[in-house]
């Protein structure tokens, strides 16, 4: 049974108990064996964690060898995030949308900034329904401006938000939302369209809006599309920087 497996005999984890390693962490009964160095370079967290003075010798390094047990964390969304470390294919990051947010919320917790300005930009590269993208990139704080094309392929759309929709995108999103859309049918009234459809508003009418209802600040540039984000300068993980953040 799963509460068999559980509780079973501690296994060492089949691509991750390295060669090396000198720390080791446990997730249910596997046993990963890794390199600090990543962590404590990367993760101001960890960077603490691993400073802090070992309790009766509770301490996943070389020096006090029991494991760090992280009881909060899945073994799959770990295994995804030490995949991006130990990547073989160096540059090469191809993996789906579930794969990155898995990333993206161990990055986000435990501030692996490089790790987070990555994920952020792969998961640029993929579709990803407007309320998937939505929910996602808020609550891991990422910079409004990316959720343009959400907001405004939310407006847009003929019909309205259903419940099962609306209740993970939170009722300050909904409301905004609604904002948005109320705002563009008053401005096609006014503008003597009888019967205004929401494909009457250029994209760039209706991101005006969208930038005004969710307090998003004016286009500067026209640039590519993450100039506005970051000094284009690459980090150590092949990302750009200075993605995070409202």
């Amino acid at each position: 049974s799963s509460q068999d497996r559980s509780v079973g005999r501690v296994i060492n984890h089949k691509d991750y108990y390295l060669r090396g390693g000198d720390m080791s962490v446990l997730i249910g009964n596997h046993l990963y064996r890794i390199h600090s160095f990543f962590f404590y370079r990367e993760s101001l967290v960890w960077r603490q964690m691993l400073d802090a003075p070992p309790n009766g010798g509770e301490h996943g390094t070389a020096d006090a060898p029991s494991p760090f047990t992280l009881d909060d964390v899945k073994n799959e969304d770990f295994e995804r995030f030490l995949w991006v470390i130990y990547n073989p294919q160096y540059s090469v990051y191809d993996a789906p949308f579930e794969t990155w947010l898995s990333i993206l919320r161990l990055a986000h917790r435990w501030s692996f900034c490089n790790i987070k300005d990555l994920a952020i930009r792969e998961l640029e590269t993929l579709p990803i329904e407007p309320i998937e993208k939505i929910v996602a990139y808020h609550e891991h704080n990422i910079n409004k401006t990316l959720l343009l094309p959400a907001y405004i392929a939310m407006c847009k759309r003929e019909k309205p938000l259903t419940l099962a929709e609306g209740m993970p995108l939170g009722m300050e999103t909904v409301l905004r939302l609604a904002d948005a859309r109320e705002r563009a049918r008053q401005q096609a009234a006014e503008s003597g369209i009888r019967s205004p459809t929401f494909d009457d508003f250029e994209d760039e009418q209706m991101e005006d809006m969208v930038r005004e209802v969710f307090s998003i600040p004016p286009r500067q540039m026209s640039a590519g599309r993450h100039s506005r984000h970051s000094s284009g300068a690459f980090n150590g993980f092949g990302s750009f920087s200075g993605m995070n953040g409202f």
